[in-house]
């Protein structure tokens, strides 16, 4: 894991920024009475906080236990005010809390440690006590979520929590679980969100979670802030940050970016039963795992070097090669002609000595350069054969940028892992639904089930893909044809305006200021994301 500015690659924590902290203890510290835990402290950034703050404010600085499992933070936080307890969180609330304890305050910045990370004797522990909550965590559960519920469950009945937390909680699907826990536990919930990233070098965008379990304003309300600097003049009860209801499912939380309004839309056109289930128009799946795309991709002058011309098969392999909702031959003869890597090394399936002279050259350059000991290769009983299954009827961009589609596929060509492939249910004309996907509420809905992190890119797994809806009536009205060619102009405006006065208006009866509104919606969820990019470049 590479070092960066602000990052202990033991702890797997970043260090809290100051006006982060200041904001979270202003907002949490109410009175000197206040029993507060910080469970993972680190250098004791947030106890630090606390004490500067009492003393600067003359109060009596409350009861303080912080817990730091490596030694040397642990010490860096004593003489402060504090208790520090040198221990790992999970086996403290064991011994210390469950049962016995509860705290008014709970603040921190867990560690953002990766599930395949997490040391195996905490895990045990901490997934123990989660499932007395009723909760099921699996491999992928990353730490910072079992120091949130635990945190949770150790605060009285009028509680506070305050905690950096990856982003991540807004929208993966492993945290749906925990949404609805959070939404159950506190009366109110406030995310705060920031325009730039606040560990700019590293891969996690994180926000601010505060949840109050005695509220009299019940619900969820985010507020997006420039930076953690702009902290320090941000009054959270302001009443322009609307408070809206929570709902109490798995639905991701990135919709509570969405005015009530906004949200109440999205809901009613996906409860609309004219609006059609991508399941029933489609099945999707993940492309050709090659495991080395640096030897198993190859262009045409690689190709005639080694006179592959019968062991290799056409094949897609980035999303920017397919420009419009339409690959043609021609494109693919585009590609090809311009040195792109669009041909996929299928050998037969058969043991090295049976093989051409042509294929065994090739296999063994690709062992010079130790392509067969890559994790995947090696476990294949021939390294050298790609697994392959049911060529795409068209393609699914798996990462976007600007917008998702699906692309039809008029030629031979398979597709790598990068891009999703697609195969229509039977007697499903796949270029209409090419054509009927890219309209306003279809963008609208994937920025609220794709996900996206620090890097601006929107990501879809088959699992979220199978989530979205298309509006199909009138979609045999569209001109395939021309969307093809709005598409490769990058006329996203004038094409939505066509797809959107056919499918939407015409075929749902809504209103030219719903459609607008829905754009609206798009516009502003994949704006933010793509700044993100830019914020990192």
């Amino acid at each position: 894991m590479k070092k960066v500015q602000g990052y202990d690659k033991l702890r797997g924590g970043y260090y809290t920024p100051a006006p982060v902290a200041d904001f979270i203890v202003r907002w949490a510290v109410k009175n000197p009475d206040d029993q507060i835990l910080e469970p993972s402290c680190g250098d004791g950034s947030f106890i630090r906080s606390i004490t500067n703050q009492c003393r600067k404010r003359k109060k009596r600085i409350p009861q303080m236990v912080g817990i730091e499992l490596d030694e040397a933070e642990a010490k860096k936080a004593e003489g402060q005010g504090a208790r520090i307890i040198a221990s790992d969180f999970f086996t403290y609330y064991e011994k210390s809390i469950y049962q016995k304890a509860t705290f008014d305050v709970i603040v921190g910045n867990p560690p953002f440690i990766r599930s395949q990370n997490f040391d195996e004797k905490y895990r045990e522990i901490a997934f123990s006590y989660m499932e007395k909550e009723g909760l099921h965590p699996g491999r992928l559960t990353n730490i910072w979520i079992p120091f949130l519920v635990l945190s949770a469950c150790a605060l009285n009945s009028d509680g506070r929590l305050g905690m950096v937390i990856p982003a991540e909680i807004m929208q993966v699907d492993y945290a749906a679980e925990v949404r609805d826990y959070l939404s159950k536990k506190f009366d109110r919930l406030t995310i705060i969100m920031f325009k730039k990233l606040l560990f700019p070098n590293a891969q996690q965008e994180v926000v601010l979670l505060l949840g109050e379990k005695n509220s009299k304003q019940k619900g969820i309300r985010t507020i997006e802030v420039n930076d953690a600097d702009s902290l320090k003049s941000l009054n959270v009860n302001n009443i322009r940050y609307e408070i809206k209801e929570l709902d109490h499912s798995a639905e991701k939380w990135t919709q509570y970016l969405l005015s009530s309004q906004e949200i109440a839309l999205l809901r009613s056109l996906r409860r609309d039963e004219r609006l059609t289930h991508i399941t029933e128009l489609l099945d999707v799946n993940v492309g050709v795992v090659s495991g080395e795309n640096d030897f198993f991709l190859l262009n045409e002058k690689a190709r005639a070097e080694y006179h592959l011309y019968k062991s290799t098969e056409p094949i897609v392999g980035r999303a920017d090669q397919l420009r419009g909702i339409d690959f043609t031959n021609e494109d693919f003869e585009r590609l090809t002609n311009a040195g792109r890597k669009v041909f996929l090394f299928t050998p037969d399936d058969q043991d090295y000595e049976q093989l051409s002279n042509c294929e065994k050259s090739y296999i063994d350059f690709g062992v010079s350069q130790k392509y067969n000991a890559g994790y995947k290769c090696k476990n294949r009983r021939r390294w050298y054969v790609v697994p392959r299954t049911w060529k795409a009827d068209a393609f699914m961009l798996r990462q976007v940028n600007r917008y998702p589609r699906i692309v039809f596929n008029d030629t031979d060509a398979q597709n790598t892992d990068t891009l999703h492939k697609v195969k229509f249910v039977k007697g499903i004309n796949g270029r209409t639904v090419a054509a009927a996907f890219l309209n306003s509420f279809t963008f609208a809905l994937c920025e609220i089930v794709g996900r996206s992190y620090g890097g601006g890119v929107l990501t879809f797994e088959p699992g979220e893909v199978r989530k979205i809806k298309i509006p199909m009536q009138n979609a045999d009205m569209l001109d395939f044809v021309l969307v093809d060619r709005y598409v490769r102009n990058g006329q996203i405006d004038a094409l939505l305006e066509y797809t959107d006065r056919i499918l939407l208006e015409q075929g749902l009866g809504l209103t030219y200021d719903e459609v607008l509104q829905l754009r609206e919606i798009w516009n502003r969820l994949s704006n933010r994301r793509i700044n993100r990019k830019k914020e990192r470049e």
